[in-house]
């Protein structure tokens, strides 16, 4: 907090104590403490309005003042700045007084409108200036030299004494006092004057800079006559093409061709009607009107968009004012973007901005000659079968299984592409795969009895199988997506991509007959084998476009095309066996023989491969 901004708050609060304190029940105007200076900004006034000194001024008039002032407190205490100001200004309009000046100049200040917060600190200079001591002059004017550093300012020259409108609000008539003093950003500026063409321009304004615009105004070389009458709204303001023009009835000269116009007369107005004029002749135009909600303003980002409110056009980038209560359309559209609707109800508690952001339309001829889009994403699935059709999982056929698990794992990489001006792109994604399954199975079997006595003897085993293959996989391919607005893409892609993969089979089991179980071994079980694994993948894709950046959905499904190698197991030998006893032969006595030998890793299978990524644009 700067010194000037704590001693602001000192003083007035200092000041408010010893007017509260001492206060009459007599109408005598008492000043509590101010809402804070921009940078730290104390606790807002929590007084009324007290009884304006002007004599004319009724009882009904300042109580009414007082009840928007303590509604505006509440919304101020539980942080809804937006309405709180909207009840302060309007406590303003009733009475201007130092409490509502000061609530409604710390709100624009919480919701970044320094430009409008510093008009109402000024106010305290000028107009209710003489309610301030000498302490506290001195630290409201510290606190406006704070806020000038924070915006900038524009001077407007004309030809003519014209209207000065700037993102939709009347900033005064030429010549202007002084400079207009702005946020940094784009604007719109408008000159309005009757007999004259509209002036209209989109200026940059910078901080602690003053840009100056020479507004030259061309006469209009024919006119039309226009005439806007409503018996229920006689002596209600008239605003055309966004300026205020008068009041009803009222009948004047227009440039030909198309005007959109409002009325207001407190509550009660219409929405933007559209209005043609003909050169040399006179149109009449209707009024539909009804309760109108709070104040809004309605943005198209960029601000040279063309901006319509229930189809009617009201000019580019901005439009201010009230709405009739109800469902209302909002259009924003712009060569070399796509055009953007919103449907939003407008009620007792709307107020803000309603914006609509342009997406560029990246095919337009607008950007002249086109280049493609690099797009780098990390992607990342589970990757699941049915099976690796292995001839460990074909031997079921044979073999008595149970416990097969489906082949699952996952699959994750990076993904680089370039698209080319058409939509369609080319595709390089380098990654890791793995898939693991297990099943159980068994086999009856026979062996010669030792010292071919007894004949053959049964035998069975028992084997529990972990089958896997994982490595680098690279994919090479390209795809195509079709713009379903400016946010969402739907598309597909075909790659062709090669597992260098590791494939194992970790076989343990057993072997056993009618008296004893002991264990086998597998010659060679577990050792990897490597080799490429081929295959094609389709796949669909749903992208969702957030600037540069983005996030897909997709799924893929990967048809590997050839058998995998054999694996190397030889043969199955029982561990831990007694010694054999020729004449009581038994699964001791069972040599080493070819049970799960050289079974291939997998054969020709398809995997699917549900995924998301997420993206960034260069």
């Amino acid at each position: 907090m700067s010194r000037a901004h704590r001693a602001l708050r000192r003083c007035l609060a200092a000041y408010a104590l010893v007017v509260a304190s001492a206060a009459p029940a007599s109408p005598a105007r008492a000043q509590p403490p101010p809402a804070a200076v921009p940078g730290a900004p104390p606790e807002p006034p929590a007084t009324a309005p007290a009884s304006p000194a002007s004599p004319t001024s009724t009882d009904e008039a300042l109580a009414r003042a007082k009840a928007l002032f303590q509604e505006g407190n509440e919304l101020r205490k539980i942080g809804d700045f937006q309405r709180a100001l909207e009840l302060y200004l309007r406590s303003r309009q009733v009475v201007a007084s130092v409490p509502n000046t000061l609530n409604a100049a710390f709100c624009l200040d919480q919701l970044g409108r320094y430009d409008e917060a510093l008009e109402l600190y000024e106010t305290l200079l000028t107009e209710l200036r003489a309610e301030l001591g000498e302490p506290e002059r001195r630290s409201v004017a510290s606190a406006i030299a704070t806020l000038r550093a924070r915006i900038g300012s524009v001077v407007v020259s004309s030809n003519v004494d014209g209207l000065v409108l700037i993102d939709g609000r009347s900033r005064g008539r030429l010549p202007l006092a002084g400079p207009v003093r702005l946020l940094p950003g784009d604007h719109t500026l408008r000159v309005v004057k009757d007999g004259w063409h509209t002036f209209e321009r989109i200026l940059t304004v910078r901080v602690a800079e003053t840009t100056s615009v020479d507004a030259k105004l061309d006469p209009l070389a024919s006119t039309g006559r226009l005439k806007i009458e409503d018996e229920r709204l006689v002596g209600a303001d008239l605003t055309i093409d966004g300026a205020l023009i008068g009041q009803l009835p009222w009948e004047g000269a227009l440039a030909p061709g198309p005007h959109f116009y409002s009325v207001r007369k407190g509550n009660f107005g219409s929405a933007p009607r559209e209005a043609s004029v003909i050169a040399g002749q006179l149109a009449v135009a209707t009024v539909e009107a009804g309760p109108l909600g709070e104040e809004v303003r309605v943005v198209a980002q960029p601000l040279s968009a063309e901006l319509t409110i229930n189809g009617v056009p009201v000019g580019k980038g901005q439009w201010r004012g009230a709405l009739p209560l109800g469902r209302h359309t909002f259009e924003a559209h712009e060569p070399g973007y796509f055009a953007r609707t919103l449907r939003a109800t407008v009620d007792r508690t709307t107020t803000g901005d309603i914006v609509l952001p342009l997406a560029i339309d990246d095919a337009h001829p607008r950007w002249g000659r086109r280049v493609g889009i690099f797009r780098l994403e990390a992607t990342g699935g589970y990757a699941f079968a049915s099976s690796l059709e292995s001839d460990a999982e074909r031997s079921c056929e044979s073999y008595s299984c149970s416990g097969i698990s489906r082949p699952s794992g996952v699959l994750a990489g990076v993904r680089g592409s370039y698209q080319f001006p058409i939509g369609a792109a080319i595709e390089l994604t380098a990654g890791y795969l793995s898939l693991r399954t297990t099943l159980d199975r068994s086999l009856d079997a026979t062996y010669a009895a030792p010292g071919g006595g007894n004949g053959r003897l049964p035998i069975r085993y028992s084997f529990h199988d972990d089958i896997g293959m994982a490595g680098v996989t690279v994919i090479v391919g390209g795809s195509y997506y079709y713009g379903l607005s400016s946010w969402l893409d739907v598309g597909g892609a075909l790659g062709l991509g090669v597992v260098l993969a590791e494939m194992s089979d970790e076989v343990t089991g057993t072997a056993s007959d009618a008296e004893r179980t002991v264990g086998v071994a597998v010659q060679n079980a577990g050792r990897a084998v490597r080799a490429a694994a081929p295959f094609a993948m389709p796949e669909l894709r749903l992208r969702l476009k957030l600037g540069r950046l983005s996030a897909s959905a997709g799924l893929g499904v990967g048809f590997f095309l050839v058998d995998g190698p054999p694996l190397e197991t030889g043969n199955t030998y029982v561990v831990g066996a007694a010694e054999c006893d020729a004449a009581h032969p038994t699964v001791d006595c069972a040599p080493g023989k070819k049970v799960v030998f050289e079974e291939l890793a997998h054969g020709t299978f398809t995997m699917f491969f549900p995924n998301v990524s997420v993206g960034y644009r260069f």
